[in-house]
């Protein structure tokens, strides 16, 4: 089996590149300026049904629930400040003299301050969550928890909901984003010329049904702590794995690949769980979906035994992509 390591690596790299980087932004921003719109409007609705949820629940369980979300709302900030922190600090020395080294600082450094950060809360999650929940969040008053709790929940509900619109766009319009991957990593390899049937429009509209569904049906366990970071891991695992797969091999698979890959559930699953943490780090989490369709792609390819460009071919077809999209 292929390098995980390497796979994961050359995604991370493809994604920096500016002629996939700028398909990526194209396609996130104008999503995310969408859903707040989306957002701004419904906000005040959904708080009113997040707050009546709440107000069912037990206040040790809602005190608990506060208690884990500030922490999580703490961490993504130390991570951010920190990030900010450190790159006010190093870029006057650095960074003029960086090509793409700062794409890979940006998601190397935020990667690595997100696990230690976590790692640091982890460490002394008894204490905070203590000071916390027995301390801060006592002295106020439950409408005060419960409306925190509730704004909270809006914004897991509404971050979820872009991340379906992100899927789905890119379910829709993935051929030209991995045909410029391709071009660029794997350029002397064709595409079988007959398509395969993989049902991935079928599968893709399935699991985003299934999705909305589930998120409807699990909106109270949301409140409950633990629970909810888990509801989330699996639901957006369960976006990911299957339609992302079935597409890339729908373009790019034999009937006999796909049969034969399709049978390395937990490879796949592992990519979508792993990629699906990724959505709760800060600003990585805006790549996250095109970032398994990368993994999953250069995975693809290597389980078919098709081996990459070389740096220097990849350097020269990246320069002729750029230099035709100035023309």
């Amino acid at each position: 089996m292929a390098s995980i390591y390497g796979i994961f690596h050359r995604s991370l790299r493809d994604l920096i590149r500016w002629p996939v980087l700028r398909e990526v932004l194209v396609t996130g921003l104008p999503l995310m300026l969408i859903w707040l719109a989306i957002g701004w409007v419904v906000w005040t609705p959904l708080l009113h049904v997040s707050t009546w949820i709440i107000s069912w629940v037990p206040f040790s369980i809602v005190k608990a629930n506060g208690a884990l979300l500030i922490l999580f709302l703490i961490w993504a900030l130390a991570v951010l400040v920190s990030y900010a922190f450190i790159t006010a600090m190093i870029a006057p020395i650095f960074f003029r003299k960086m090509k793409r080294g700062y794409y890979y600082y940006s998601f190397g450094v935020l990667l690595l301050l997100a696990a230690g950060w976590a790692w640091l809360i982890i460490a002394n999650w008894g204490l905070l969550n203590k000071a916390i929940a027995d301390k801060l969040l006592v002295w106020l008053p439950f409408q005060t928890v419960a409306e925190g709790s509730a704004m909270l929940l809006n914004f897991y509900i509404l971050y979820g909901f872009y991340i379906l619109s992100l899927f789905l766009v890119l379910s829709l319009f993935r051929k030209d984003f991995l045909e410029t991957v391709r071009e660029i990593n794997y350029p002397d390899y064709e595409p079988p010329v007959e398509k395969i049937k993989t049902h991935h429009g079928t599968v893709a509209l399935r699991d985003a049904a299934l999705f909305v569904l589930l998120t409807v049906l699990l909106f109270p366990l949301l409140v409950i702590p633990i629970v909810n970071v888990l509801i989330q891991l699996f639901l957006w695992a369960w976006l990911y794995r299957d339609a992302t797969f079935r597409g890339t091999c729908r373009l790019y698979c034999t009937q006999e690949e796909f049969t034969r890959l399709k049978q390395h559930r937990f490879v796949i699953w592992s990519i979508a769980f792993f990629a699906s943490m990724l959505n709760f780090v800060p600003i990585i989490n805006m790549f996250t979906p095109f970032f398994v369709q990368l993994v999953l792609f250069h995975w693809i390819m290597a389980e078919k035994g098709i081996a990459p460009a070389s740096a220097d071919e990849r350097e020269e077809i990246e320069k002729g992509l750029e230099a035709s999209d100035g023309e």
